[in-house]
């Protein structure tokens, strides 16, 4: 177990080193660059020696592989550059906007967890019955409504015309004191996740529970509230757990819709904004996070499936 995640904490960085590359190659062959998205319709305007000046300030007369190597070695000691817009650097750029962005994913995956876990095994074991027919149509639906529709609809009902929550920002002060900023996108964000999440659960619950195992420990004479909980819930969970952690580190990269639609101050949003910017170092460090996020949350999940089913081993 300790060799294999080794190797995989060993790997991390050679991952990262070919996405930078990609990245990197991307961005800088798009049409535009920070220059001309800075100053843009009245870039005409502008004297092109000024504007020249600016790239070579930058950097970006420079041939490609130079200022990748350049990158790279300050990447190399932690530094991943100023912004090009505020001109402050990308590290407490992302350190200030990824709290808020923490907030909304911890709060819509709270919300996906104590709804659809309940609702999948409720429907699983009542297949084919109304109770199983009504959730899975829920299910249905929480899957098929676009979230920045939802959103909009949200913010138009308990927003504009109840006028219970605010429709957007974040707040200000602790987090107890904000919580009603934090409901109409943390629930936006979630209502999808409850449905595909509950069919899912459904699904598992239905595997195990043709499984022989189950059928011996009814026959037994265990209760079944107690095979459910002992027996079928554990390994129903492993089929979870791997989306779970990937919709985690999904939406730690930014619910890019969700921060738009709601003026929430996270990671995605400011992605967003710097991609219409052209703003490289931001760009970059951005999709560096996402990409870390997502392999750290790999790892987490191989780790956590050991422990619910002993019989899973890594070489």
């Amino acid at each position: 177990m300790w060799t294999y995640i080794l190797r995989r904490v060993l790997i991390i960085p050679v991952l990262l080193i070919g996405i930078t590359l990609a990245v990197f190659l991307l961005v800088r062959l798009a049409p535009g660059d920070p220059v001309t998205a800075q100053y843009g319709l009245k870039l005409h305007e502008v004297d092109p020696a000024k504007i020249e000046a600016v790239r070579e300030k930058l950097g970006l007369n420079d041939p490609l592989h130079i200022q990748y190597i350049r990158y790279i070695e300050n990447l190399i000691h932690g530094d991943l550059g100023i912004s090009i817009t505020s001109k402050l650097p990308v590290i407490d750029e992302i350190r200030s906007r990824f709290p808020a962005t923490l907030e909304l994913t911890v709060a819509a995956m709270l919300l996906s967890i104590l709804f659809s876990i309940p609702l999948g095994i409720v429907a699983g074991l009542n297949r084919g019955s109304w109770i199983d027919n009504l959730l899975m149509g829920g299910s249905l639906l929480g899957v098929s409504v676009p979230s920045y529709w939802l959103g909009i609809m949200l913010m138009l009902l308990f927003g504009l015309t109840l006028d219970w929550l605010p429709v957007t920002g974040r707040g200000d002060g602790p987090l107890w004191s904000r919580l009603d900023h934090l409901v109409l996108p943390a629930v936006t964000l979630a209502f999808a996740l409850i449905g595909f999440n509950s069919r899912l659960m459904r699904s598992a619950i239905l595997d195990v529970m043709s499984k022989d195992y189950i059928r011996t420990a009814r026959g037994k004479g265990l209760v079944n509230k107690l095979v459910i909980v002992r027996h079928m819930l554990p390994n129903a969970l492993i089929v979870l757990v791997t989306v779970l952690g990937m919709q985690f580190a999904g939406l730690l990269g930014g619910a890019v819709l969700i921060e738009t639609i709601f003026a929430w101050p996270g990671i995605g949003r400011l992605a967003v904004e710097r991609v219409f910017r052209r703003d490289y170092p931001v760009i970059m460090g951005t999709v560096l996070m996402f990409a870390f996020i997502f392999m750290i949350s790999s790892l987490v999940v191989d780790i956590i499936y050991s422990f619910l089913d002993p019989r899973i081993r890594y070489d």
